[in-house]
């Protein structure tokens, strides 16, 4: 029989049975939960585990802690959950060593206070060849108080595997040496995510090993990483030179806030880096840092500098003189690098080229774009030049002189500029006019990440666009 849709009864009944298992299947699934309230217990639990099921811990004091979540099944629309009793309500201290590996397991709530005596505290792997993939580390706590020993090197939390993801945490007060946060490159992509973290303090270390987050090493630097740092807050993150060192290919580094921090996003190995839309805020502190390059086809654009204090590889903008044909651990040559539509307000110097001239770098920078930019530079230097760049493309620069003298390096035409203090904090542009040049399309958006008008304009803000929301202590770091 056939209906009058011309549908027979069996087919009918067949799409409706399909259509019912593909909703069963979208829905969510209830797992078991496993409550633990001490170490010993955890190794008969993960005999159990399977896709959707959570690990609670019991909330308490968890010192010296030995914790390995080996291969947990997770599945995307499963994930395995490991968590406290309420957010915060497990704080582990001393020689704690937590490990995780597998995949789609989401890893949330938890404190961790004084670490002392481990190398790593959190490990996103449990074996060299037992990885993490897919999994997630939200809304915990990593902090040293005041008044603890700096203790032996250590870090803090060691991403391996692929596509995992640290967001919504708190990282404070390390002293001792080690970098806060590592991600751990090999010959494949690892494409991580890190964003909406607050990183800082850090007091200052006074040598090596002090970053707050270090992605790659020299040893991997020439394979693609293809990792994320986004909408992250770092405050007086003052360990060494390099808050952020970028040791591996194809990174982006956007949208981030670095606030009265002693040093400056450093590509120190690595190439084809972008690093966009981001805020320098030196609050005129000393040793306060921007960008610094190294290597090939980097893009800085749409930053925003203002008010830092560094010089040589802590300007606002620093060029390195490399090596040439060096080892991977040395200074690779900068090349093609994009520099284009950013801004420039009170900084000790503007931009610094070709630092650490001298016979082993002595390969200075070349071929590389320096366009749109608008540069204030008030009573600082725009500019100093330890070796002359090569084949630079300088178009549509602007600059606004203060009381210093005239930089006779290079003149960029002169602007009058009338800005504003914003509800974000910024000075921005209340008339679009004076910033108008003559290149276009080079950046299609602006810093607050919308499109630019079809007029185009010099500097990173394009008035006309709304203001978005910058990662601020008030809005990253744990909820709880």
């Amino acid at each position: 029989m056939i209906d009058r849709f011309g549908r027979s009864p069996v087919v009918t009944s067949v799409a409706l049975l399909l259509g019912c298992l593909a909703a069963l299947l979208q829905c969510p699934v209830l797992g078991k939960e496993f409550l633990i309230e001490q170490p010993s217990e955890l190794k008969s639990v993960l005999r159990q585990i399977a896709a959707g099921d959570s690990i609670v811990l019991a909330d308490g004091d968890w010192q010296d802690a030995k914790l390995t979540f080996d291969q947990l099944p997770g599945t995307q629309d499963a994930p395995i959950s490991i968590r406290p009793q309420r957010p915060g309500g497990v704080v582990f201290s001393g020689a704690t060593e937590f490990r995780v590996s597998g995949t789609h397991v989401e890893v949330s709530g938890f404190a961790f206070v004084d670490p002392a005596g481990v190398s790593d505290v959190v490990q996103l792997r449990t074996h060299s060849q037992r990885l993490a993939h897919h999994c997630r580390i939200t809304n915990c706590s990593f902090e040293q108080t005041a008044d603890s020993d700096a203790g032996i090197e250590s870090r803090w939390l060691s991403i391996y595997g692929t596509h995992n993801r640290v967001d919504h945490c708190y990282f404070g007060g390390k002293k001792s040496r080690g970098t806060t946060l590592v991600v751990w490159v090999r010959d494949v992509p690892e494409h991580h995510r890190i964003d909406h973290n607050q990183f800082g303090p850090r007091p200052e270390l006074g040598r090596n090993g002090g970053e707050t987050i270090r992605i790659g090493t020299s040893e991997v630097s020439e394979f693609e990483c293809a990792s994320v740092v986004e909408d992250n807050y770092f405050y007086r993150c003052d360990g060494e030179a390099e808050i952020v060192s970028n040791k591996s290919c194809g990174n982006i580094y956007r949208h981030n806030v670095f606030d009265s921090c002693a040093g400056a996003l450093t590509l120190r190995h690595g190439h084809r880096c972008l690093v966009d839309g981001n805020l320098f805020l030196g609050r005129k502190q000393r040793g306060t840092g921007g960008v610094r390059l190294i290597g090939q086809d980097h893009r800085v654009t749409n930053n925003y500098f203002e008010g830092l204090r560094g010089d040589a590889e802590r300007a606002a903008l620093c060029m390195m003189n490399g090596v040439p044909n060096g080892a991977l651990n040395s200074y690779a040559p900068v090349r093609g690098a994009l520099v284009a539509h950013n801004t420039f307000i009170d900084c000790k110097v503007s931009m610094e080229i070709g630092v650490g001239a001298g016979k082993e770098q002595s390969a200075n920078p070349s071929d590389c774009q320096i366009i749109g930019n608008v540069l204030m530079p008030l009573k600082w230097q725009l500019f100093r030049i330890h070796a002359d760049p090569k084949d630079f493309v300088w178009r549509g620069n602007l600059q606004q002189h203060g009381k210093g003298d005239r930089d006779t390096f290079l003149q960029f035409p002169d602007v009058e500029l009338t800005l504003q203090r914003a509800a974000d904090g910024l000075l921005r542009p209340i008339d679009a006019r004076p910033l108008r040049c003559e290149v276009s399309g080079v950046v299609k958006n602006d810093i607050d990440d919308l499109p630019r008008g079809a007029t185009p304009l010099a500097g990173c803000d394009d008035p006309a666009t709304a203001h978005r929301v910058w990662a601020s202590a008030e809005n990253t770091g744990p909820t709880w």
